[in-house]
């Protein structure tokens, strides 16, 4: 089996569709979410600053989701993988993820961006596989304002991405090919596990730390932006 790994929000879209989701909803949703679009906006700055509580914002994100019906949270989802993803979704995106299913890799999606937003966005990609953090719905389908499974962010990757291949009976050392696009330093825990099990890593857009790593380690770097 050959393994293709990429992020969501700076690699394969040039926007962070979480972020968008919460201003997106703030306009649509009839409630003043202006104190959450304004949290939205610290942890922002805070991915950015490497100082991310990954907890917090999942916390964040779910209790969001429990505010409004399934029903309404469905319809406004529509309307923002139309109006918001889908004009972010690029041709040189899509033809990088082609390149590399005609390769004969399995594709898998590891987002830090929550399922409800990121699944149909893998959708969008022809990607079938999703690892991120997956909201808990009770058994109306309406959102608990908890998740279920682990998260997947920095080394919470490594987890996801190793319990992905237990259930296909697989280990790291028993892949043909493994390789990881992403375009944030925060995903250095899994370019180094990647690299380290003598995969190919590719800092995709990256950011200016990334991009130095990948410099000074012989990394390759791509641009599809």
């Amino acid at each position: 089996m050959k393994l293709a790994i990429f992020d969501l929000d700076g690699t394969l879209l040039p926007i962070d569709a979480g972020h968008q989701w919460v201003h997106f909803l703030g306009e649509v949703c009839g409630e003043d979410l202006s104190r959450e679009v304004a949290r939205q906006d610290q942890f922002a700055v805070e991915y950015k600053e490497g100082r991310f509580d990954v907890a917090a914002f999942m916390d964040f994100h779910m209790a969001i989701l429990a505010r409004f019906a399934r029903v309404d949270l469905d319809r406004w989802m529509q309307r923002f993988i139309l109006d918001v993803v889908t004009p972010n979704v690029t041709p040189a995106a899509q033809a990088l993820v082609k390149e590399v299913k005609d390769a004969g890799f399995e594709v898998v999606l590891a987002t830090g961006t929550q399922a409800f937003v990121s699944e149909p966005i893998a959708k969008l990609f022809g990607i079938d596989v999703l690892l991120a953090t997956r909201p808990e719905v009770d058994e109306d389908g309406e959102m608990t304002g908890r998740h279920v499974g682990g998260y997947c962010f920095s080394t919470h990757k490594i987890t996801q991405i190793e319990g992905f291949l237990q259930k296909k009976g697989l280990r790291t050392e028993d892949l043909q090919e493994i390789v990881f696009y992403t375009d944030s330093m925060n995903d250095l825990p899994l370019l180094e596990f990647v690299h380290s099990a003598n995969g190919r890593v590719v800092a995709t857009n990256p950011d200016p730390q990334l991009k130095e790593q990948a410099q000074k380690r012989g990394w390759s770097i791509v641009e599809i932006f």
